[in-house]
């Protein structure tokens, strides 16, 4: 194994698509001995710090063979050194060769394999072929990244030695492989993770994928019939329902924040209607679920079911009922203090959170700020202030619109009011939160652009929220949150036949029907689940990816674009 050449370059901008984008990927080779930080080659620099560089993506490497090979899947005689962005271009070192969590001598300087190489975009602008960075993935032949356990000297023609061969020896071809390919394959999902090495985005992805498993693993398939126990008002718009399963089967448990899928008969429908409602209760009770649901106005998409609710089921009524599901949840392991922010019906999530938090001991503050208009609406209050009366970490806000003559200022409501960026610049001591906001849509969309505005990560606000993406924050902001499909898919052209739209996939939108509304068009939708059905499109040509499996079934050849990204060039009948 030998080190053939050392490249660098600081970003420079280039134009790409009509507009100018920043990137260090134009690595040039350089001469003589270069110093190996704990972060970066001496020299070199990234224009995206989260996607490239730091510590545990210190080099890049990339092989000679890999460069001969695509010189002939190509036809180019012109992939030199650096070509590929890489910071080493090295010989011998293939994907199949290397373990994440080898460790090499390079030089005077140590270094460990963390992970596989994830591509975006600019590796097409960089080549000047379209698409060619889901070509790159699908060959495997990604390279990977070194972090640095001593610093020193590196140059061309130094030999690499192997130090340490990682014993779980994952090569780097099956851990790209295995990101991206085997969704379904836990067994080694739980030997990368043993890997200590792993940078922790990609152990992020892999502990997602156990947990998912995991809680398919307990759940029910399909429908489960379930019993209404108890049916009590919360408030003047608002009732608890308290679901046991018939079959008196023990029940999974679920993430806070998480909700249910219901199957109703409603009178005067002519096919069963599917509707969604959060869990209202945190997890632990393994006898009995609880949702708490509001009696929406007639034009309300949610108004025959609410109504349904209200008016026709009582203790004693059976409902058809899916297993708990859902992306937006309290992470009781981020170690971080949160703020749980909701507006109306919206605490439903934010209670099952302070349930939660309560029941796990807390470990770190947490804040429950809530707004809705009076004390005859407002639902849970008492017992969201008898929880946070037993837990010094637990700290409670609510805010009243328009409070009615017996409502009572320091009792029953704090301040006057809504909920917005203001009062929790005035209530919020300073740290490091991470944000959960439930509510309406204009409620949701103040506070993220609040919050993103004070300079809040995005990936530190996570909702609850079933409009169109555009209407919460704007897309063409970029978002920090990193997904490493999202990076791969950056280059695939979708095409909507039917409207005459076609555009590339962009990374920054979550699912197709978000690329859809970016652009103007406004596919049918409900759930944003895959649970409903009501956004299933025909696939044309291509092929989809799902980033959250549905549960309802497409027919052959169809997708639900609310859950769905592209994983080939796509066009759909929209």
């Amino acid at each position: 194994m030998k080190l053939l050449s050392v490249n660098v370059s600081p970003p420079r901008e280039v134009r790409h698509r009509g507009r100018r984008v920043t990137t260090g990927i134009f690595k040039e080779p350089v001469t003589g001995r270069v110093r190996l930080g704990r972060t970066n080659l001496e020299g070199d620099g990234q224009a995206d710090l989260e996607a490239h560089g730091g510590p545990n993506k210190a080099v890049y490497v990339y092989s000679v063979e890999n460069h001969r090979f695509w010189e002939a899947e190509l036809s180019r005689t012109d992939l030199a050194p650096g070509m590929f962005g890489e910071n080493f271009t090295v010989e011998g070192m293939g994907e199949d060769d290397v373990h994440v969590g080898d460790v090499f001598r390079v030089g005077t300087a140590r270094v460990q394999v963390t992970q596989p190489r994830v591509p975006c975009y600019k590796l097409d602008l960089r080549l000047g072929v379209e698409g060619f960075n889901a070509r790159f993935l699908k060959s495997g032949r990604v390279g990977f990244y070194f972090r640095v356990l001593e610093e020193g000297e590196v140059g061309p023609g130094d030999p690499i030695e192997r130090v340490e061969t990682h014993p779980q020896r994952m090569t780097v071809r099956q851990i790209s492989d295995l990101l991206y390919f085997q969704p379904d394959n836990v067994e080694d999902a739980e030997r990368a993770l043993a890997i200590d090495a792993l940078s922790p985005g990609w152990k992020e992805s892999f502990d997602e994928r156990l947990a998912k498993a995991e809680a398919l693993h307990e759940a029910w398939d399909g429908w489960r019939t379930f019993v209404v126990a108890h049916k009590r008002p919360e408030s003047e718009t608002i009732t608890s329902f308290y679901l046991e399963p018939e079959d008196g089967k023990p029940l999974p448990s679920y993430r806070p924040g998480q909700f249910l899928t219901f199957k109703l008969d409603i009178p005067g429908q002519a096919e069963p209607v599917l509707r969604t409602y959060t869990l209202s209760a945190g997890p632990g009770d393994p006898e009995r679920y609880r949702v708490s649901i509001k009696r929406e106005p007639p034009q309300d998409d949610y108004a025959s079911s609410s109504n349904y609710f209200h008016d026709h089921v009582v203790e004693g009524s059976r409902l058809q009922v899916k297993a708990p599901r859902g992306k937006f949840f309290l992470d009781l392991e981020s170690g971080r203090p949160a703020v749980l922010l909701s507006a109306g019906v919206g605490l439903t999530p934010m209670v099952s959170m302070l349930e939660a938090a309560a029941a796990s001991g807390f470990g770190h503050p947490l804040w429950f700020v809530h707004g809705t208009r009076n004390g005859r609406e407002h639902a849970m209050g008492a017992h969201v202030r008898r929880i946070a009366a037993e837990h010094p970490d637990a700290h409670v806000h609510i805010r009243y619109s328009r409070p009615d003559a017996g409502d009572v200022a320091g009792q029953d409501y704090d301040s006057t009011g809504h909920v917005d960026v203001d009062l929790l610049k005035r209530i919020l001591p300073f740290d490091a939160y991470d944000f959960y906001l439930c509510g309406p849509t204009g409620f949701m969309a103040e506070l993220y652009r609040g919050l993103t505005a004070l300079g809040v990560p995005e990936a530190r606000i996570h909702y609850e929220f079933f409009g169109p993406a555009t209407d919460l924050h704007d897309r063409h902001a970029k978002p920090e949150r990193a997904a490493a499909l999202e990076a791969v898919t950056g280059q695939i052209e979708v095409q909507f036949a039917r409207s005459g739209v076609t555009v590339h996939w962009e990374p920054e939108c979550d699912t197709i029907l978000e690329l859809a509304e970016k652009h103007g068009l406004s596919p049918d939708f409900s759930c944003r689940s895959g649970i409903c059905g009501t956004c299933e499109s025909t696939v044309v040509s291509g092929e989809v990816h799902y980033v959250e499996e549905p549960t309802a079934e497409p027919d052959d050849g169809n997708a639900l674009i609310c859950c769905s990204r592209p994983a080939t060039n796509l066009v759909l009948d929209i």
